[in-house]
Formats: structure tokens, sequence, C-alpha cells
């Protein structure tokens, strides 16, 4: 029974891991329906921005059945949809200027405008030369500070 339910399981994780993950091929918005086949003026239920990604469930004649990520199965046109590769990266329009690239290691990007008003600059009363010490031992400062005795 357990060797059963190891088999069902690896394979479960084997399918789940062989789903495609898909973007926006346009790098507009792509709206997400709830039938395949939709009323002539028949609008959007749920309408994911240009950077969302998806995993693929199925896809039926020009329509591609879609998993959000919360959990909704829904359907769009397989011409909007491109395979997502974290390895290419991201764009990103700025107007005039344009920033290509990708992170190695994902985290909080900030890109802030410099004419914000909450980029207010500072001014320094004094100078801060006379506070950098100069050539360190190390040795000396672990002493000091009770470290590695």
């Amino acid at each position: 029974m357990r060797r059963a339910l190891l088999i069902a399981i690896l394979l479960t994780a084997s399918v789940a891991m062989a789903a495609k993950s898909l973007s926006s091929a346009t790098g507009g918005e792509v709206p997400l329906y709830a039938n395949q086949k939709r009323a002539v003026n028949e609008k959007a239920v749920y309408t994911a921005t240009s950077t969302e990604t998806f995993i693929e469930v199925k896809r039926a004649g020009g329509m591609t059945q879609v998993r959000t990520k919360d959990g909704q199965e829904l359907w769009t046109d397989s011409k909007l949809l491109k395979e997502f590769s974290a390895a290419t990266g991201a764009n990103m329009d700025l107007g005039s200027g344009k920033i290509e690239g990708y992170l190695d290691n994902p985290q909080a990007v900030y890109i802030l405008q410099e004419e914000s008003n909450a980029m207010g600059g500072i001014s320094l009363e004094r100078s801060f030369v006379d506070a950098i010490q100069g050539n360190m031992d190390r040795e000396g400062t672990e002493y000091r500070n009770g470290e590695n005795n």
C-alpha cells in the first residue's frame, strides 16, 4: 500500500514538473475567459498583467487553458502566450530609457525618479574624514572585542 502511494505521489510530481510556465507573448495584458468557446461580446473574467506567469493545463484548437497564481483555471487565445523562461530576464519600458536584464538572486528592486519630492538631498554639517580609521589589524580588533579567543 505504501509503495503504491509513493508511486502515485512521484507520478503526480513528475506531471506537475512537466507543466509549462507561460507568460504574455505581446508584452501586454492577457484576457482570460471562463469557457473555451465564448460568446461574441463576452467580457474577460480576469485580465492578467504582462508580467504574470501561468501554468499550462491543456490546449484545444487555438485556445489554451491556464492556471493562474490563485488557482483558477481559465481560457485564453494561444497566440497571446509564449513559454516563460526565467533565464531570459525581463524588459521594462521606462519611457525614454530601457533597462534589460535579469537578477541572479531575486530580491526587491526599486527604481526611483529623481524628480520625486521624496528624494530630497542631504546636507552634511561636518566632515567625516577624521572619523575614518586607517589600516586595521584584524587580530588586534578581534582581541579588543573578545572575539576568536
